[in-house]
C-alpha cells in the first residue's frame, strides 16, 4: 500500500463540497498531478439528464484483458488451426500494460437541497498498490501533457509551411526552452497534426472555394471559376489566378507553356500551371487549374476560362503532343499559334534512328543542328532537312515523315515571324515549375494542403523576382567595350613607364 504525499490543502476528503462536477473533477486532477499519478473517468450514473454519481479512478485500475488478436495462433502438426484460438489474418503487436489492479478512486454524489445544487465527495480511497511516478518523469504523464492554443496555432502554422511533426516538435522544444517545459510529446504533436488534416479531409474543397470567394470579395482582381459534375455535384474543374499573376500575364504573356505532368492530390486530378518567362529569364506563373481528365472537353473548358480571365489569348502556347490539348486549342484558341515542345520530340530521336545507320552519333549531330537552328528561314530549313534525310536514307521512315508534315508546329524556323517567338521552345519552364511546386507539396495532398503550398511557392517565386529586381537596380554591368579600353589604357601607360599615373 502506497499513500501519496501532498500538501494538505490539495488532498480531497469525504464530504468535501463542490458547486459543480467539473470543479470537483478538476480538483482531483490537480491532486493527482501533485502526487505523480494519472487518473481517468471510470463511469457515472444519471437520472433525469443529471449525473448523480461520477467515478474517477487511477489510470492503473483494473487488469489487462487478453485479446484474441494478441495470442499466437497454434498450428497442429497436420496444419490445422487449433479450435481454442480465433483465426485472424491480422495480428496486433504485443504491448506492455500499465494496469495492475490499483484501487485508488474518488466518487462524487449529486445533492439538491431547496434549490441549492452541489456535489459531495462520497468516497475517497487514497491507497495505491504501486509506486508513484518519479518527479523527473512527470512531464510524460498524461495529466501533465496538454496542447493549449499556442501549441495548436504553432502546429497548424507548421502544417501550412509543410513542416513535419518531428521538426515541429523540435521547434516547439527550442521555442519553450527544453523538453521538460514543452508541455507535450512528439506523439501529441503527431496526433494534433493528424486531427487538423482529418478535419479538412471532408470539407477541403468547399473550404477552398469559400476562401477564393472571400479573396474575390476583398480584391476584384482575383479570378476563379469551377465546374461541378451534374450527377454527384463533385468538383471536376477549377481555375484561379490572382491580380499579380494577371498583371504579369499582360507584361510577359506573349508565349505561354502549359504542361500537365504532375498530379498532386488524393483525388488524382491533373494539375496544370500556365507558365511564362519574365524579364530575368525565370519562370513565372500566370494561373493554375485542376481538371479531372486529360481530354478535349476538360482542356477546352480550362483554356476558355484562362482567356476569360486574362482578356486576351496568348500569341503562342507550347504543349506536349497530347491529342486532347491539340483539339482543344484548335477549338478554343483559333488565333493562337500552337507549338509543340521540341524537347519531347527530340528526346525520342535516338529511338527512331534506324539501326542500319552506322554512325548514329554523326547523324544525330547533323540533325539537331538543323532542327534547333534559329538562323534558317522555312525554305532553307526544308532544303537542309531534305538533304540530311536523303543522305542517311531515312526519307521514307514514318517518324521522320510525320515530323516533317507538322514541322510548322515545332521547328524554330517557322516561328521567326512571331515577336518573342524564340523566347521558349519547350515546356521545360512549365515542367521546372512543376518540379518547383513538388518542393512545396507531397503526393496525395488534399485541395486545402495543395493550394496552401501553391500559395507558398508563388510567394517564394515572387520574392526571388523582387530580389533580382533589387540587384538590377543597384548593380551596373561592366561592358566589354569599357574593359577593352581599360586594358589598352593600362598597356599604354606601362609602355611609357608611367604605370603609377594610371593607378592614380
Amino acid at each position: 500500500s502506497v499513500i501519496p504525499i501532498c500538501k494538505p490543502e490539495l488532498r480531497p476528503y469525504e464530504g468535501q463540497k463542490f458547486y459543480s462536477l467539473e470543479e470537483g473533477i478538476s480538483f482531483y486532477e490537480k491532486y493527482a498531478q501533485e502526487c505523480c499519478f494519472d487518473c481517468r473517468r471510470f463511469g457515472n450514473r444519471s437520472s433525469g439528464g443529471v449525473i448523480i454519481f461520477q467515478y474517477i479512478v487511477c489510470n492503473r485500475q483494473g487488469f489487462h484483458t487478453v485479446d484474441s488478436l494478441d495470442v499466437d495462433v497454434n498450428v497442429s502438426e497436420d496444419g490445422n488451426v487449433s479450435d481454442d484460438d480465433e483465426v485472424s489474418s491480422k495480428k496486433r503487436r504485443r504491448r506492455g500494460t500499465k494496469r495492475c489492479g490499483c484501487g485508488a478512486r474518488i466518487s462524487f454524489k449529486f445533492f439538491s437541497d431547496f434549490g441549492d445544487k452541489y456535489y459531495l465527495v462520497h468516497q475517497f480511497v487514497e491507497e495505491h498498490n504501486h509506486t508513484m511516478v518519479d518527479k523527473d518523469h512527470k512531464r510524460f504523464m498524461k495529466g501533465n501533457r496538454s496542447l493549449n492554443d499556442v501549441h495548436h496555432k504553432f502546429v497548424e502554422d507548421c502544417t501550412k509551411a509543410n513542416i513535419g511533426p518531428t521538426s515541429t516538435f523540435n521547434l516547439l522544444k527550442e521555442f519553450f526552452g527544453g523538453y521538460d517545459v514543452v508541455g507535450c510529446t512528439l506523439t501529441d504533436v503527431r496526433n494534433c497534426s493528424r486531427d487538423i488534416k482529418e478535419k479538412l479531409k471532408e470539407v477541403d474543397v468547399q473550404m477552398i472555394l469559400n476562401q477564393m470567394q472571400e479573396k474575390k470579395r476583398i480584391c476584384e482582381g482575383f479570378f476563379y471559376k469551377y465546374q461541378l459534375s451534374p450527377e454527384d455535384n463533385k468538383l471536376v474543374s477549377l481555375f484561379w489566378s490572382d491580380a499579380e499573376s494577371r498583371k504579369h500575364y499582360h507584361m510577359f504573356g506573349d508565349v505561354v507553356a502549359f504542361d500537365t505532368t504532375y498530379s498532386t492530390n488524393r483525388y488524382r486530378m491533373v494539375f496544370g500551371p500556365f507558365t511564362g518567362k519574365d524579364n530575368h529569364g525565370c519562370p513565372i506563373a500566370f494561373g493554375a487549374g485542376f481538371v479531372s481528365g486529360e481530354n478535349c472537353d476538360a482542356f477546352s473548358w480550362l483554356f476558355t476560362v484562362f482567356v476569360e480571365c486574362m482578356g486576351v489569348a496568348p500569341r503562342i502556347i507550347i504543349t506536349d503532343q497530347d491529342w486532347g490539348m491539340r483539339l482543344a486549342i484548335e477549338k478554343v484558341l483559333p488565333g493562337t499559334r500552337h507549338r509543340l515542345c521540341m524537347w519531347h520530340i527530340m528526346s525520342k530521336l535516338f529511338e527512331k534512328i534506324p539501326k542500319s545507320i552506322s554512325d548514329r552519333e554523326k547523324f544525330s549531330k547533323e540533325f539537331k543542328s538543323c532542327v534547333w537552328s534559329e538562323l534558317l528561314d522555312p525554305d532553307e530549313f526544308d532544303i537542309l532537312w531534305t538533304s540530311i534525310v536523303e543522305k542517311y536514307s531515312v526519307e521514307d521512315h514514318k517518324w521522320f515523315k510525320d515530323m516533317f508534315l507538322i514541322r510548322q508546329m515545332w521547328i524554330p524556323a517557322f516561328f521567326r515571324d512571331v515577336p518573342m517567338g524564340s523566347l521558349m521552345r519547350t515546356t521545360s519552364f512549365s515542367e521546372s515549375e512543376n518540379s518547383f511546386f513538388k518542393r512545396y507539396s507531397k503526393p496525395l495532398f488534399n485541395f486545402a494542403d495543395f493550394t496552401l503550398q501553391y500559395n507558398n511557392a508563388i510567394d517564394a517565386q515572387r520574392n526571388q523576382t523582387e530580389r533580382l529586381d533589387y540587384y538590377d537596380s543597384v548593380i551596373t554591368p561592366k561592358y566589354v567595350t569599357d574593359l577593352a579600353f581599360e586594358k589598352q589604357l593600362r598597356l599604354l601607360f606601362t609602355q611609357i613607364g608611367c604605370l603609377e599615373w594610371y593607378k592614380i
